[in-house]
């Protein structure tokens, strides 16, 4: 059977989650005035609760996990567990499509295969997963990581807007215990269940928008190290003291250089083929870090700089070029430090290994499935961390890895964190199609559920 001729996906469904979701979390009258829908806040949980609801009214099953996780299931219980994935949260002045449009198209497309859902032989399930943005209390994929018992509990302690992550978990009516024990919330038996899980996402890239494609096939995610670099100086007059190291110990001025010789560092390893990237992302600015640290109030118009920190995030596909880069970056930051008469500290906040290679047959069957739907694709890689890569980095009982793939569609000018982050209901609607197409595929030819 064609499943390219049966499933059909509602672009009006579609449009009215977009607009429900444009009310959860908005910071002003219009989508363009951004969003916050921080981890384990009221706002996530509302915009869950919607997804929860439409979900059930349309036949499916809600749980959720220990700390959170929602869990829409096909109503038969089934040995077999397809699922699909992404996230509700924003960063702050964020948009509304960063996670979202993967959960709209991913409910869209379970319910579109509703008359077949008795017949699979396999459940399927969309998982909204809580707090993937780091933005947030500064540890990246918190609920897929806490389903897997993966967090560092530490990350309990940490705040935002000056409620820390476990408060905040509490004050949802869930149990932090989990972090904190790096218990997982998913037994090794459901984990062993996992046949597949897809996640779609906007692109936050404009490479599908420039090559005109419908689809992108993701092969590989980037992994992360993410550090704060704090640096300490000495207060010192701005003008009766000569400029140089020999008689002033700098921390802005040191933190500068550090910057401009880690952009050239990390410029050399892309000219030599290394897969690379990196963001000061914040310098001098984080507000709940100032409130633990207030060293940074002493900086003034006329002081020499006692103080200042930055953060750095460092990304690759390539686990060896992350390691190598690191330790690089490591040791000339310390050699700026010692340079120019300041002290330095270096935190590693959170490391991730990149996701060198995404399920090759599952790949596969997402080009079978554009090329029967009439969807342009590209293969490529994502430069952004997604939960998909929390869970293709598990294995089951028999140590097999769980397969994953992760669909993208474009969004306009690659813009993404951003209030003006957009990507159109017809972009959605062909990821859905394209998701419809790949689960009604998995679920009809058992055979390809015996390879995977």
């Amino acid at each position: 059977m064609n499943a390219s001729l049966i499933i059909e996906v509602s672009l009006t469904n579609i449009e009215q989650h977009i607009l429900e979701l444009s009310r959860i979390g908005n910071l002003g009258a219009r989508r363009e005035d951004g969003f916050l829908r921080a981890a384990w806040s009221y706002e996530e949980s509302s915009a869950m609760e919607y997804i929860r609801d439409v979900g059930t009214s349309g036949g499916l099953r809600a749980a959720y996990d220990g700390v959170g996780n929602l869990f829409l299931n096909t109503p038969d219980p089934a040995p077999i567990v397809i699922q699909v994935g992404s996230h509700l949260d924003t960063v702050p002045m964020g948009g509304l499509y960063d996670g979202g449009a993967g959960i709209i198209a991913g409910l869209e497309a379970i319910l579109a295969l509703h008359k077949f859902w008795s017949s699979f032989g396999c459940m399927l399930q969309l998982v909204v997963w809580r707090g993937e943005e780091s933005a947030t209390y500064g540890a990246v994929c918190k609920g897929s990581q806490a389903a897997f018992g993966l967090n560092d509990p530490r990350i309990l302690l940490r705040k935002f807007e000056g409620t820390t992550l476990e408060e905040a978990i509490l004050g949802q009516g869930f149990d932090p215990g989990y972090i904190a024990d790096r218990r997982p919330t998913l037994t090794q038996t459901q984990v062993d269940a996992i046949m597949a899980h897809i996640e779609l996402h906007i692109e936050q890239a404009n490479m599908l928008q420039a090559e005109k494609k419908d689809i992108g096939i993701v092969t590989s995610i980037r992994g992360a190290v993410r550090l704060r670099v704090v640096v300490t100086g000495e207060a010192a007059h701005s003008g009766g003291t000569p400029m140089g190291a020999k008689h002033r110990r700098d921390a802005n001025l040191a933190m500068a250089y550090m910057q401009v010789e880690l952009d050239r560092l990390a410029n050399q390893f892309i000219a030599g083929g290394a897969d690379l990237v990196q963001t000061a992302g914040v310098i001098n600015s984080d507000l709940d870090y100032n409130l633990h640290d207030p060293r940074v109030y002493e900086n003034a118009y006329t002081k020499v700089s006692p103080f200042g920190y930055f953060t750095l995030d460092i990304r690759s596909n390539q686990a060896a070029t992350l390691r190598e880069y690191v330790q690089e970056a490591r040791h000339l930051i310390e050699q700026q430090a010692s340079k120019l008469g300041v002290s330095v500290k270096i935190i590693e906040l959170n490391a991730l290994t990149p996701t060198e290679s995404l399920d090759s047959q599952l790949q596969d069957i997402l080009a079978e499935g554009c090329k029967e739907l009439g969807l342009s694709f590209v293969k490529m890689p994502s430069g952004a961390l997604h939960d998909a890569a929390i869970v293709a980095s598990r294995q089951k009982s028999d140590g097999s890895p769980i397969a994953v793939a992760m669909i993208f569609i474009p969004c306009k000018d690659g813009i993404s964190h951003n209030p003006k982050e957009y990507t159109s209901p017809h972009a959605v609607q062909k990821g859905a199609q394209a998701l419809a197409w790949v689960l009604y595929r998995l679920t009809s030819q058992k055979d390809r559920i015996t390879e995977l």
